[in-house]
C-alpha cells in the first residue's frame, strides 16, 4: 500500500477513536445541564464510524480534551500514557489498544498547547500504526499541519471529522473491524481515565454527568468489539469490560431532547440538550478503579 493513502487511518486512530467527552464528581448528583456541541451541518462532518455494519456516532477524543480543560482540571502530562509502551507491544491487541490510548493522549496535550508531548505522541502513533501495517511512512505535510493547527481547536475538530471518513473507509476496504474495535477500546478507556483519576474531576457536576453518559457508548464498544474479534484475541479485555458495564448498571440518567439551533453564516448547528445524571459515591468510586485496571492491563 502507498503512504500516500494510508496517513489518514493513522490520524484517525489519533485524533478519533472512540471517546466521549467525560469525567467525575465525588458523590451522587442529580443536577440538570446543558450540553451544547457545535457540529458542521454538512452530513459529510458527522463522526460517524461504521463497524461490523453497525454505525456508531463518536465524537472525537479532541472533545473529551475540551471538556477537561474547561472544567478547569489542571494539565497532567504524567497521567498520560508511557510512549515506551508502544515500542514494547508486541501483538495486535497490544498494538491496537496502545494505538487508541495513544491517540487520546495526543488530543489532551495538543488541546492544552504541549506542543512537544503532542509532537512525541504523534510519533509514537506513526510508529504502531508501522507495526500495524497501518502505514508505511508518515505524511509530512499532514505532520506539518498538525504543528500549524496545534493552537487551534476549530481546526484539530475538522481534522479529526476528515480523518473518521476516511480511515472507515480503509478498514471497510481492508476487511480490518478488529483493529479498529481494539483502537477504539484504547481511546474510550484513556479518554476516561485522564478524567477520572483527577480527585479534582469530583467536585465537577457536569464532568459527572459525562462519565454517566458513557453507559451507553461501553454497550456499544463491547457489542462492537464482540462482533469483531473473530481471532477470540480480545478475551479478556471483553470480560474486564464487561465488568465494568455492571458497575454502570447502576447509573442512571435521563435525557431531554431541545430544537437545534443553526447559524448559516458559519455553517454550524449547535445541539442543546438538557440531562440529569446520578452516580453513586460507591460506584463512581469502583468504576474509577476498573477504568485504571483496565488501562494497566493494556499497558501490561
Amino acid at each position: 500500500m502507498s503512504s500516500s493513502t494510508t496517513w489518514r487511518p493513522v490520524l484517525l486512530l489519533s485524533l478519533g477513536s472512540l471517546l466521549v467527552a467525560c469525567g467525575g464528581s465525588g458523590t451522587t448528583d442529580t443536577t440538570d445541564h446543558t450540553d451544547t456541541l457545535a457540529v458542521e451541518t454538512s452530513p459529510s462532518e458527522n463522526q460517524l464510524l461504521n463497524v461490523g455494519g453497525k454505525v456508531f456516532s463518536i465524537p472525537s477524543p479532541v472533545q473529551a480534551a475540551l471538556a477537561i480543560r474547561k472544567s478547569g482540571l489542571a494539565y497532567k502530562k504524567d497521567m498520560t500514557a508511557p510512549l515506551e509502551k508502544g515500542e514494547a507491544a508486541v501483538d495486535k491487541v497490544s498494538q491496537s489498544t496502545r494505538l487508541g490510548l495513544f491517540g487520546a493522549d495526543l488530543a489532551y496535550a495538543a488541546v492544552h498547547k504541549d506542543g512537544q508531548r503532542a509532537m512525541a505522541t504523534m510519533q509514537a502513533i506513526e510508529k504502531l500504526g508501522g507495526k500495524l501495517e497501518l502505514t508505511n511512512s508518515f505524511d509530512r505535510s499532514m505532520l506539518d499541519r498538525f504543528k500549524t493547527n496545534l493552537g487551534s481547536e476549530d481546526s484539530l475538530l475538522q481534522l479529526s471529522g476528515t480523518a473518521f471518513r476516511a480511515a472507515d473507509q480503509y478498514l471497510k476496504n481492508n476487511d480490518r473491524d478488529d483493529v479498529s474495535a481494539l483502537v477504539l477500546a484504547g481511546g474510550w478507556i484513556e479518554s476516561l481515565y485522564l478524567t477520572v483519576s483527577d480527585p479534582e474531576a469530583v467536585k465537577d457536576q457536569a464532568l459527572m454527568n459525562r462519565v454517566g453518559e458513557q453507559k451507553a457508548g461501553l454497550n456499544a464498544l463491547v457489542e462492537v468489539l464482540e462482533n469483531s474479534d473473530k481471532e477470540k484475541a480480545a478475551g479478556p479485555l471483553l470480560a474486564a469490560l464487561k465488568e465494568l458495564q455492571g458497575l454502570f448498571s447502576g447509573v442512571s440518567s435521563t435525557y431531554t431532547f431541545q430544537e437545534p439551533v443553526t447559524d448559516a453564516a458559519k455553517k454550524t448547528t449547535f445541539i442543546n440538550s438538557t440531562s440529569s445524571v446520578n452516580i453513586p459515591a460507591e460506584k463512581l468510586t469502583a468504576i474509577v478503579a476498573k477504568v485504571t485496571a483496565i488501562r494497566n492491563m493494556m499497558l501490561a
